[in-house]
């Protein structure tokens, strides 16, 4: 069993309220292979919501929005929710959606709201990371073992 960002299977979870459907997690989801998770909603941000993206401020990194409002405290939480999920149901790890400032795996966007994707983890990503859960993105799935 992995997690995957609920967007990937459909859920109408991101930012703007539409998702990022893949036909082949999808199936896999239909077979009780996925556990769909979304970090931010989690976290307690609606659908729709003002994007974020992560920013480095101060030798730290925060997650601010598109109008300059501090997100992190939100996406901390999420991060740990999806922490206690990933623990309760004892998944192998997680297929996350690359580029998301949650579940980014290799690459983020730069924190310029400029659509410049720059190498970088997403903070629920680093989270399940550090906790020894492998994490997959969308565009890895041959590297599954399932």
């Amino acid at each position: 069993m992995y997690l995957v960002s609920a967007c990937l299977i459909g859920v109408n979870c991101r930012y703007d309220g539409d998702n990022n459907y893949n036909h082949k997690l999808y199936e896999m989801f239909q077979k009780s292979q996925l556990y769909p998770v979304c970090p931010e909603v989690l976290g307690g941000l609606g659908i729709p919501r003002e994007p974020c993206e992560i920013i480095k401020r101060e030798n730290d990194y925060k997650v601010y929005n598109k109008k300059g409002i501090d997100r992190t405290t939100e996406f901390l939480i999420g991060a740990k929710k999806t922490l206690k999920v990933a623990d309760l149901i004892e998944v192998t790890g997680a297929i996350f959606k690359e580029n998301s400032p949650s579940c980014g795996v290799n690459y983020i966007y730069d924190g310029s709201f400029n659509s410049n994707i720059i190498e970088g983890k997403g903070f629920t990503t680093k989270y399940l990371e550090e906790a020894g859960y492998e994490v997959y993105s969308e565009e890895e799935l041959d590297k599954l073992e399932l």
